[in-house]
């Protein structure tokens, strides 16, 4: 309603009631999954929680309870960067190049899979170059450890 009284007052055409109005951007494929199985965001808020968890946990030094937390986020394929970022750290100050390289491919299978949300692909399309050089150098750990 508002735009509309300031398209009238600055002369834009007010939008168009015969067509429904794009959700935040997505196309009619995106809204249709939004709820469903396939829906990237279904568990969303429950994933930020136990990753909120899991950072408490590491700063009261509860290594392991993180650990477990991430991995589940991982497991369910949580879009953002940050529990993959966090888990390949701690298994990297433990010195486990295996571990931290399946959690960054994981990363990067999940971003080139097709599966996240735009703007949760956009994000991670910035920080696959970040990701791809922890890859390498989790690789060249394992390969010729010293």
């Amino acid at each position: 309603m508002v735009l509309r009284r300031l398209r009238s007052i600055f002369g834009g055409n007010a939008p168009s009631t015969q067509e429904p109005s794009p959700l935040y951007g997505l196309d009619e494929e995106e809204r249709e999954m939004i709820g469903t199985e396939e829906d990237p965001l279904r568990n969303f808020e429950a994933a930020m929680q136990r990753n909120e968890e899991a950072e408490r946990a590491v700063h009261n030094g509860d290594t392991e309870r993180a650990i477990h937390l991430y991995e589940i986020s991982i497991s369910e394929e949580f879009v953002g960067s940050h529990p993959y970022e966090r888990l390949a750290s701690i298994y990297e100050r433990r010195h486990n190049p295996t571990e931290a390289l399946r959690v960054c491919t994981a990363f990067t299978n999940l971003a080139a899979s097709g599966k996240m949300p735009r703007g949760a692909q956009r994000s991670a399309d910035r920080k696959l170059p970040e990701f791809e050089a922890r890859i390498e150098r989790y690789r060249r750990a394992i390969h010729d450890p010293q």
